[in-house]
Order: structure tokens, then sequence, then C-alpha cells
């Protein structure tokens, strides 16, 4: 009988358990973005930008607000302690969506700080890291109309397609993978903070290089366009050409889908690598300055092969650049370890020859589209 109390007694001890602690929602302060900097002396400063509820005594109804926090360590995890010690309650970072670091931060080296943002539990390794040129108090002090508060604003922003096809956004944990492969070179996109914007907006345009988690050099807008596209992650989405009969217009494609196949070749007689990019666009007219005729198969033709033409020479042009750098930013130390494991060069590009083969091919009618006639 006794036995039989104990197992019914345990029986309830194990369904009817609850939580063992509770933490009242209405005195949560969460973390939606933050910002690392570095001062003049070499401290940590940290911005956070925090969600506070609370329950309102006017009309005792659920509110919150937005507030800034600023606080100054040695070290990252000094400066987060620092932080809670002006905080009602402890700061909670588990529904912080971005971490932004400054141009100081990044040439200072980012992995002085990414063993914290590993190793802390609430800070998950979901998180996208981007980085910023500017005052961040500039930054986390902008009034965005589209979304009060910055770090959910940016969330929606890198999950944008038309972002994340064209911009270098890494994840936490896509970034500790990253830099332990190849020469530890990555490119990350830039949060700019828009000038000639009538208001307070952001977006992200260009990006920086790293070299094992310092900051060296930075990539512009339509340098990015391109490297994306050389790298498979994103489309040139529009191709300006001129008017193949007519001189001093110009024609606008819109490509609609593109494939590229990467693959590289080291020639063992004369220690070179071939780096082979083999494109194949789908492409459509968009619009034309004067008057063209599409249904003649010459004209086509020649649209399709100065597209091919054009597509050859960026990629040709920024691969000179980046060679002529020594920058690896196009992985090939990866991909030549990866095909050939037993060969060991410290900057394989010195050696490598780009190879472009591209294949266009204008999909579409000439007729004009969505327009009824009475």
């Amino acid at each position: 009988m006794k036995v039989r109390v104990i197992l019914c007694f345990l029986i309830c001890m194990i369904l009817l358990s609850g939580c063992f602690n509770y933490k009242d929602i209405d005195k949560a302060i969460f973390s939606t973005a933050v910002i690392i900097d570095v001062n003049e002396d070499g401290n940590v400063v940290l911005y956070s930008e925090l969600f506070h509820t609370y329950r309102s005594k006017k009309n005792n109804t659920e509110t919150g607000t937005r507030l800034i926090f600023s606080a100054t360590g040695k070290t990252l995890f000094e400066a987060v302690r620092n932080q809670n010690k002006t905080a009602s309650d402890k700061i909670n970072y588990q529904q912080n969506k971005i971490i932004i670091f400054t141009k100081r931060a990044a040439e200072y080296g980012i992995d002085h700080f990414i063993d914290f943002l590993n190793r802390d539990q609430e800070l998950l390794i979901r998180q996208y890291i981007l980085l910023f040129e500017g005052d961040p108090k500039e930054l986390i002090q902008l009034n965005i109309k589209q979304e009060e508060y910055l770090g959910l604003y940016l969330y929606e922003l890198v999950r944008n397609d038309l972002i994340s096809k064209f911009a270098d956004i890494y994840q936490v944990y896509e970034y500790l993978n990253n830099r332990y492969i190849g020469n530890s070179v990555g490119v990350m996109g830039i949060v700019k903070i828009k000038e000639e914007a009538l208001e307070d907006d952001i977006s992200i345009e260009g990006a920086g290089i790293l070299m094992k988690g310092k900051l060296i050099d930075k990539m512009e807008p339509e340098e990015e366009k391109i490297y994306n596209e050389m790298m498979g992650e994103g489309t040139t989405r529009v191709i300006i050409l001129p008017h193949p009969t007519i001189q001093g217009k110009q024609i606008t494609l819109e490509v609609l889908n593109s494939k590229l196949k990467s693959s590289v070749f080291y020639d063992y007689d004369h220690d070179e690598i071939t780096l082979k990019k083999d494109f194949k666009l789908k492409i459509s007219f968009a619009e034309s300055e004067d008057a063209i005729d599409l249904d003649e198969p010459e004209i086509i033709k020649k649209i399709e092969k100065a597209a091919e033409e054009e597509l050859k020479k960026r990629c040709t042009e920024f691969f000179k650049k980046y060679k002529e750098k020594r920058l690896d930013v196009f992985r090939i130390q990866e991909m030549v370890s990866r095909k050939y494991p037993d060969l060991e060069i410290e900057n394989p590009i010195d050696i490598t020859e780009l190879k472009i083969v591209a294949d266009a091919y204008i999909e579409g009618s000439s007729d004009v589209q969505d327009f009824e006639s009475e």
C-alpha cells in the first residue's frame, strides 16, 4: 500500500510540476539591437536599443517604451555588466535581432568580441551581424517612420529578398564557421544612413572586407553587386547597353534568371590555377530610348552578344582589381583545398587566372503586355 502511495506521489510530482521560476513580463527589458564601438582608449562602448514593458497606471493597460542605454568597459562582458547597473531589471538579450560593429570596432577586430557573443546563453547565434560607418549615436537615435525600433527594422530589411540577394549578410554562426575556412577573408554588409532621404532612413549598401576578423578594405555598392553575381549569391537585375542600331541611345535589359557554375583547375606543369565561372542568363527586354525592331533575329543576337561581353568585362575588371590587392574574396583557397586536399598554396589568387563563359538568352515577346483595347 505504501509503495502505491509513493508511486502515485512521484507520478503527480512529475506530471503536475510547473516552472521552477517565474518572471513578470511587466518587469522585463528586452534588447532588440546592440552597437559595439571602441573609443580612443581602446575600451568597448556598448549601445543597446531596448524594449521595456510595463503596466500603465493611468488606464491599467500593458504598454511598452523604447529605451537607449550605453555603457563602457575594458571588455564587452564588462560593458554589458556596467549597462545592467543602470537598468531597473537585468537586460534580456534573447530577443536581440541585430549586432552592429562600427568601423573602429571592425578595424580593431571582431574576433575580440565574438567569443562572448557565442558563449553567452542569451545571445543566440542566429542574430545578424552588420557593419556601420559613422557615429553610432546618430544611428541608434534615428526616428524611422516605417518601424519604431531600429533592430526590428533592420531584421526585416535583411530578410527582404531584394536585400539578401545583393548584400552580404552574416548570422553569428555563419561568421563563426567562415573564419576557419580558406584564408579567413570575408565580406560583410554595411549599414548607411541615407543622407538624401526626406525623412530618417537607412539602407544596406556596400560591404566591408574582413581578414582574420579585421576590417581591411571596402567594396562600393556596384562592386558588391558584381561580387555577389560572381559568387552565385545574387544577380545584377539590370544591364544597360548601347542601342544596337542608333548611336548615342541606350537599351535596358532585365535579368530574369541567372545560373552559375564555378570550378577550379590546377596546372601542375605551369603552377597555375584557372577559376572558371560559367554563367547562363535568361533576360528580358525592358526599355529602349528609341525605336528598335525586336522581330529581327540579327538584332536579338547582337543584344545577347553585347550582354555577354558586358558581363565578362565587369567580372574581369573586378577580379583584376582584387588580384592586384592579393585579396582572395572569391574563396579560391577553399575551392582548391576541397579539390586538391594535398596541395598547399599560401595565397592562390596570386597564380589564378579567370575564365568567364557567358550564355545570354532573351526571352519574351516584343508585344506590349497587360493592355486591353476597347
